[in-house]
């Protein structure tokens, strides 16, 4: 786990929650040690770059599990895969353009009312979009 830790900058800690959760599923040794493969590794990849995109990890675990629901990672589908959230990204985007400049004309008693109505990630978003804009 070290090993791994060191190879993609990330805490030992980190590394055993996505084990837990079932992001990463290590080859048990005898000695019960935890040994992670080439695809522990590219699942780290992709979960490192949801994460840059700001997905949730929820929705990470969701899409990874899609990915490996096939057999063998097909390189067209996981590309695929990555322009639909780009699209969705896009999207969002374009929704934020739009409320910049009401977001703008809202006092700050208003935009906490509006950011406390919102669902946990959409509070995380709104709090962001507040302090890009606010």
């Amino acid at each position: 786990m070290g090993e791994i830790a060191k190879l993609k900058n990330i805490s030992k800690r980190t590394i055993d929650y996505y084990t837990q959760i079932g992001l990463l599923n290590p080859i048990r040794t005898d000695s019960n040690y935890r040994l992670y493969g080439e695809e522990c590794i590219k699942i780290l990849n992709m979960i490192e770059h949801y994460k840059n995109l700001n997905m949730p990890l929820e929705e990470i675990k969701s899409s990874i599990e899609l990915i490996k629901s096939d057999s063998t990672i097909d390189k067209q589908k996981v590309e695929k895969h990555f322009e639909q959230i780009a699209s969705i990204m896009q999207h969002l985007k374009e929704e934020i353009n739009v409320m910049e400049p009401i977001l703008q004309r809202l006092n700050h008693q208003q935009k906490d009312v509006l950011v406390n109505r919102l669902s946990s990630e959409g509070r995380t978003l709104a709090q962001s979009l507040l302090l890009l804009f606010g």
